[in-house]
């Protein structure tokens, strides 16, 4: 017995090849961005390829000078989303060969990664993403003292799109020269662009990637321990009013001392916020379970920051006015029964707040391959002799499905033609058209937690120590919004033959383990491994396995369907746009001068 094995394995060179995107060289929203391969570059290593590029936000004009009347937008630290980065930029995706032969599209894009990178993800992870990708990781310095939640969007000392300001006292004005470039340098994760396959690009005569950015409303975020709507006791708390005593009956301040609470405390680049920032105050009684906002009085009704400076070991705030407040009884500072909290409202006291951003210096990495002449002379000699080349791959086709609030029952219809599924995965995203500014304070978009929120003055402190958590990834997220059950139909038959309860996942108290088990086994066929079902509530998804292993199932000529109820006593509150994404096996045939793609 031999264990010396015939192979065509044959030795190879590699190396990096930048190749710069053909129609521009600076990219705003809505537009697009192609990149060509030329067929010069004959096999390239997909797996290993990655866009490099910059992009700088742009603020709004910033109101000059504001009073308890304006209606202008003021600075406040933006960024991109916290756990995609630039990934949430681009909407949707296209592989063309050189004759105009769709290889590969992805719709919503940036949807699908969302959700791949919010269950596969670990510490590890984040961290690479933070580094390469401009995400934000969870800055530990910033967290909340009350049990909210982890928020990767609270990180001020090392945010990848804001300079850092260390001096010891801040006292000039925030502009739009204080945002930097971000550089990323990010997987693109389709299925050509991601296979571990030696991909044949002299084949296709070279293949075209095309890129359309996201819309601006949909693209930034403000930082979470600034918003009254996302993490509110993960804000700045009060200590003290003029530095003087803990207690101010409607009386006027100039100058505000931040309690050692939520990290706010050693140096001023823990503060959350900026000179030129306008403010809001919001009292929490733990005892009374109540949120209250306190008023202002006087005309400098929106108090904007002049100076951040340190007191002893404490942070101080000084106003570019004194402030009255203008509450019935007493307002207390922070008390072991309750808690007052300043809030940004440089995005809520605003008409609009029209940010911007610019993408610039986009390259593609590919990693080329050289395979020596002596392999591809007998490539083509197979392929002129009548062979053909097959080159599978994993890719992604989305489906939508438009869904009225108002609909108790859905029975969303699939038009699945795909050969070789692996899995369906369904994002009911929320379909209700924000502005940029209700997406960056998120005011008005979707409550995380219904049950906390029923009654605005009566916030149950103690199931939502957020106090408030809405979203702002509309675009990005699923909601769950009232969900009773779930169920699929295909091939003629209910699948699985019990409906999946969702009672406990939408009421946002607790945990439905059969849809958690259905999802692990829908993202683990999809190639994505679920290192993380922390945000099976904040982005809710509905999963179902079509084959277990290497297995595939063959969807053409199916009527496939999923049946969903909204049985709650609490209706649902947003419109839907359902990005069902079916996760299958595709094949390029190559044969003499033709090109076919198998879905």
């Amino acid at each position: 017995m031999s264990y010396w094995v015939a192979s065509d394995k044959v030795p190879i060179k590699q190396k990096s090849v930048r190749i710069p995107a053909e129609n521009g060289t600076n990219y705003i929203a809505n537009q697009e961005i192609r990149i060509r391969i030329d067929p010069s570059c004959k096999f390239f290593n997909p797996s290993a390829t990655y866009l490099e590029a910059s992009v700088k936000i742009t603020p709004p004009t910033y109101d000059a000078t504001p009073s308890g009347s304006s209606t202008g937008p003021s600075p406040t630290r933006l960024q991109l989303d916290g756990e995609t980065g630039f990934q949430s930029l681009i909407r949707d995706i296209r592989v063309h060969d050189s004759n105009g032969v769709l290889l590969e599209e992805i719709q919503n894009y940036n949807t699908m990664v969302a959700m791949k990178y919010d269950y596969q993800t670990n510490d590890s992870l984040k961290n690479k993403r933070a580094l390469t990708e401009g995400a934000t990781k969870h800055d530990p310095r910033a967290q909340s003292w009350y049990g909210g939640i982890k928020s990767d969007c609270n990180n001020v000392i090392n945010n990848p799109y804001v300079g850092t300001n260390f001096d010891a006292t801040l006292n000039a004005s925030f502009k739009a020269d204080d945002f930097i470039d971000c550089k990323v340098c990010i997987p693109l994760h389709t299925g050509i662009l991601s296979s571990e396959k030696i991909f044949p690009n002299m084949l296709m005569g070279g293949i075209t990637i095309t890129m359309l950015l996201e819309d601006n409303a949909r693209s930034f975020r403000q930082l979470d321990t600034a918003m009254e709507f996302r993490n509110l006791t993960s804000n700045p708390v009060v200590e003290l009013f003029n530095a003087s005593d803990g207690l101010v009956n409607n009386g006027s301040f100039l100058t505000t001392t931040l309690a050692e609470k939520n990290g706010q405390f050693l140096n001023v680049q823990q503060c959350p916020f900026v000179v030129g920032e306008v403010l809001r105050l919001v009292e929490v009684d733990y005892t009374a379970e109540t949120v209250t906002n306190i008023p202002f009085a006087n005309a400098s009704g929106n108090p904007e920051i002049v100076e951040i400076a340190m007191d002893g070991d404490k942070i101080k705030l000084t106003l570019n006015a004194s402030v009255q407040l203008n509450h019935t009884g007493a307002v207390k500072s922070s008390t072991a029964n309750n808690d007052l909290y300043w809030v940004s409202n440089s995005v809520g006291k605003a008409t609009s707040y029209g940010a911007t951003y610019t993408v610039s210096d986009v390259n593609l990495i590919v990693q080329e391959v050289d395979a020596g002449a002596g392999f591809e002379q007998s490539m083509m000699k197979k392929m002129k002799e009548g062979g053909k080349i097959m080159y599978d791959f994993p890719s992604v086709t989305t489906y939508k499905y438009s869904q009225l609030s108002s609909d108790r029952v859905a029975n969303i219809r699939l038009p699945i033609n795909n050969e070789r599924c692996k899995s369906i995965i369904c994002v009911p995203t929320d379909a209700t058209v924000y502005t940029e500014k209700e997406v960056l304070n998120a005011s008005t978009t979707y409550k995380i937690m219904p049950e906390a929120l029923e009654k605005p003055n009566a916030v149950n402190i103690i199931n939502n120590a957020d106090v408030f958590l809405r979203s702002n990834r509309p675009n990005l997220e699923g909601i769950s919004d009232s969900v009773s059950d779930y169920q699929f139909l295909y091939d003629g038959k209910l699948q699985p033959s019990r409906r999946i309860p969702l009672s406990k996942t939408s009421t946002g108290k607790s945990i439905d383990a059969q849809h958690l088990i259905e999802l692990d086994k829908a993202l683990s066929q999809a190639g994505i491994t679920g290192h993380s079902m922390a945000k099976f509530n904040r982005n809710f998804l509905i999963g179902r396995a079509l084959a277990l292993g290497d297995g595939v199932y063959d969807a053409r000529n199916k009527d496939f369907s999923i049946q969903v109820n909204y049985n709650e006593s609490t209706a649902p509150s947003k419109n839907k746009l359902w990005l069902s994404y079916v996760f299958h096996l595709r094949r390029i045939e190559v044969s003499g001068d033709s090109i076919q793609v198998i879905v």
